[in-house]
């Protein structure tokens, strides 16, 4: 018997070699592209087969164990320098004083103006009784002198004195200077008596007496002196 072309016999030899395994009788025919149980997915163009790349899960680093938690992001920011904030407390400080400052002024001025006290009274540096007050070059005693007479003659001044101690005994000397010139007269012995060129007053015995100064008759200053020769006081004569 010989194959008619239209007689359902195929056109030509069948294939030789294996083929694909039909499926079981009484499968139910699947459309094309669809496999069959137990194979994989069909690709008809090889354009449709996924690439490795894209089976890779987003993230996934071959250089790091499995599970390990993929590590916290760096910023550049982390590492710049913490801000400056000395300007601001400067600042701060600087308007706190001010204010204390204008607060000071404002209290200041709202306080009644002081009364100046009133001063002490000077202490007179010998107490009240005749003669001219000095005092010693210590400071420690303080007395009183006076020029009870005056007389001149032809060889000098006479004159009599008396010096008074406030307190605690007080030695004393004296030198005269005529006014015209610089020249230092020391005393000579007196033609009266008592002659006190020298000597030591205390509180409750003054001095009284005669000194001698042979000086030209014109006007000069009596120097009453320590008993080493220091200046306590001058008192002036007329010629």
């Amino acid at each position: 018997m010989t194959n008619q072309p239209g007689s359902g016999w195929p056109q030509g030899p069948p294939p030789q070699g294996p083929g694909p395994t039909p499926p079981a009788w009484g499968a139910q025919q699947l459309p094309p592209g669809v496999p069959y149980p137990g194979q994989g997915p069909q690709y008809p163009n090889q354009s449709q087969q996924p690439r490795p790349s894209a089976m890779v899960p987003s993230g996934f680093d071959p250089r790091r164990a499995l599970g390990e938690a993929p590590p916290a992001s760096v910023s550049i920011n982390q590492f710049a320098p913490p801000p400056n904030r000395t300007p601001l407390l400067v600042t701060i400080v600087a308007m706190v004083t001010l204010v204390l400052v204008i607060g000071g002024g404002i209290y200041l001025r709202s306080q009644p103006a002081a009364q100046p006290s009133p001063s002490p009274s000077a202490s007179p540096t010998a107490s009240t009784g005749p003669g001219h007050p000095f005092d010693t070059p210590t400071g420690q005693q303080r007395g009183r002198w006076e020029i009870l007479d005056q007389t001149w003659t032809d060889e000098g001044l006479q004159l009599q004195l008396r010096i008074y101690s406030d307190n605690g005994p007080i030695s004393f000397s004296f030198v005269a200077f005529a006014n015209a010139s610089t020249q230092v007269i020391a005393p000579t012995s007196s033609p009266r008596s008592p002659d006190i060129r020298t000597g030591t007053a205390t509180p409750s015995k003054p001095i009284t007496g005669y000194v001698f100064f042979p000086m030209p008759h014109e006007d000069g200053t009596i120097i009453l002196a320590t008993g080493a020769g220091l200046q306590m006081s001058a008192l002036p004569v007329k010629a």
